[in-house]
This record gives C-alpha cells, sequence and structure tokens, in this order.
C-alpha cells in the first residue's frame, strides 16, 4: 500500500462541507457551491467575489483555514476561476497582494490563507506575479465579533510594506470580505506608497450585520 493510500487508511478524508466520507468536496456540495461571479464595493475599493456567503463556502473556508485542510487550496482553484479570469483582463503584468495574517493566526495554521489563494490564482494566470508586501500591525486585535465600525478603527492606518510599489498594478486577495475594512486599509497602504490598486479578489463576499 502507498503512503497516501495508508494515510487515506487511517485518517480517511471527508468533505469539508458534509463530513460525507471520501473526496475533500463531494459532488453534491460541488453542485451547490458553484461560482457566482459578482461585483461589490467596498468604500473606494472595488472587488470581485466568486461566490456570496452561505453556510456551504463558510464550512469550506473554516476547514480550509481553520481544521488543518489547506489541500482544500485545490478545490478552491476551480471555485475562484471566474477571478482568474478578471486577472486576464489585463495584457500587462499585475501583481497579487494577500492580505496579511495577524502573528497568532499565522503561528496557529503555518500558513496564510490568502497567500496560498495568491499563489493558486498566479498559477492560472500567466500574467499574475504575487506580491507578499503588506506587513500587519501588531496591536491589531481579532476581527471576530467587532462591529463594522469597530472592525474599521481596529485596522485603520496599521498595515505597511516591506517593498516598493510604486507604479505597480496590484489586486487585494483576500477569503472573504464582509465589512471591507481589511481590503480598504490594504488599498490605504498600497495607494500611499504609490501602488496602483485596480481591485480586490476574494472568494466570497458577505453583507456586513449592523454597525
Amino acid at each position: 500500500m502507498s503512503q497516501s493510500g495508508l494515510l487515506d487508511f487511517v485518517f480517511p478524508s471527508r468533505c469539508a462541507v458534509c463530513e460525507a466520507q471520501g473526496a475533500n468536496l463531494c459532488q453534491g456540495c460541488w453542485e451547490v457551491l458553484r461560482p457566482n461571479p459578482h461585483k461589490f464595493e467596498r468604500g473606494p475599493v472595488t472587488g470581485l467575489a466568486a461566490t456570496h456567503f452561505s453556510p456551504e463556502v463558510s464550512k469550506l473556508i473554516v476547514a480550509f483555514k481553520d481544521r488543518g485542510q489547506s489541500a482544500l487550496v485545490h478545490e478552491l482553484v476551480e471555485l475562484i476561476r471566474p477571478l482568474v479570469f478578471e486577472v486576464l483582463q489585463y495584457r500587462e503584468i499585475v501583481y497579487l497582494v494577500p492580505a496579511p495574517s495577524r502573528a497568532e493566526n499565522f503561528s496557529r495554521r503555518g500558513f496564510t490563507p490568502s497567500l496560498l489563494l495568491a499563489r493558486a490564482i498566479a498559477k492560472s494566470a500567466s500574467n499574475a506575479r504575487v506580491m507578499n508586501c503588506l506587513v500587519p500591525g501588531s496591536s491589531v486585535k481579532d476581527q471576530v465579533g467587532l462591529t463594522s465600525t469597530q472592525r474599521q478603527a481596529n485596522l485603520s492606518g496599521t498595515m505597511s510594506l516591506n517593498q516598493k510599489v510604486s507604479q505597480k498594478p496590484c489586486f487585494v486577495v483576500d477569503d472573504v470580505c464582509t465589512t471591507g475594512a481589511t481590503i480598504m486599509e490594504a488599498w490605504r497602504a498600497l495607494t500611499v506608497a504609490g501602488a496602483n490598486v485596480v481591485g480586490a479578489l476574494v472568494v466570497s463576499e458577505a453583507k456586513p450585520a449592523a454597525s
């Protein structure tokens, strides 16, 4: 038995959404998770989301980010295919800038979800380059449970850059956009440094709750 086969026998994979034993994402859940690409706006940023947020999308992203199923990036590549098409509309080289993770989240997960997504998009878009240049502020708190106003205050003015971005056309990449606090702060940091932020690319857009 191969090593991968032995691992499947000892730790059988399960669908990230319905938890049925088998593939990382079963056929039935694939049907539910069909892409529904749409534009959205948050402050000065216009973005493209591959899906509308739903319980199924939430389970997929939680499994990818927080349940150790980073291999789901392969399924996410298919889900975010519309984002690849958006990048390919540009004839010039464009830069995919992943939203940064807090140090605590990186230590817990061992990876930055938005960076994996940016790399996945870049593999399918020949004119894309990943530029992991955003650095989160040390005073940023976890966004979970914060209102729209609190999220914006929590992130305002906190991101900095670790490389030059002047004159570069950039997309901010993230998993979910709710209030837009993250992509707006990324837009601010990049724009101040002279970048041309042409938009944001996210797996899913969720309507923000009332402040």
